[in-house]
């Protein structure tokens, strides 16, 4: 596929949105993309999710690991699609039953996993996930999202030995909207 299609594709599915919103960075923004509504919507989805998964699939890795909650549908989409191990991190630990961070099963130590999220604003959310992953004795070279706002997420995670991927830049998705 690629960035025409994937524009269509959200477009298609209603994710961008106007108006005010806090996003979970505490910003505040009058443009959201709700990458969520892609799943009410096969055929973008899948377009979408296509060229997730051949990012991923040049990358490399051992687990595909989703950060709660936007990025755990994509990760499971891409684990089943590449039959790779599919892993998610908690934003914070279950209260009950296992109390973990990390959902799935981890087999060995340095590992490669390739965290998938849907938008990234700061970076924080997918560093955290990092963090969480590198402590289990994951290596984490690469995080991998639908939508890069370009609010410092990029070189947050480049602080920290981690290349973000994305399917667009959100200017990208803007100027494709206002040219329709």
């Amino acid at each position: 596929m690629g960035k025409t299609e994937v524009i269509e594709a959200l477009t298609k599915a209603g994710c961008l949105l106007r108006g005010t919103f806090k996003l979970s960075s505490g910003k505040i923004s009058d443009v959201y993309v709700d990458v969520r509504r892609l799943y009410s919507h096969p055929a973008e989805l899948k377009v979408v999710v296509a060229d997730l998964v051949e990012i991923v699939r040049q990358l490399g890795c051992g687990y595909i690991a989703g950060v709660e909650s936007g990025g755990i549908p994509l990760a499971t989409l891409c684990s089943y699609i590449l039959g790779k191990p599919l892993i998610y991190v908690r934003k914070k630990p279950k209260e009950h039953g296992t109390q973990k961070m990390i959902e799935g099963h981890v087999e060995g130590k340095g590992a490669i996993a390739v965290v998938i999220d849907d938008v990234a604003t700061t970076g924080l959310s997918i560093l955290r996930a990092v963090a969480v992953l590198r402590e289990a004795g994951l290596e984490v070279r690469d995080a991998l999202v639908v939508i890069d706002r370009e609010e410092g997420a990029e070189s947050t995670l480049k602080g920290s030995g981690v290349t973000l991927h994305s399917l667009l830049k959100l200017k990208e998705l803007l100027n494709a909207s206002t040219q329709a």
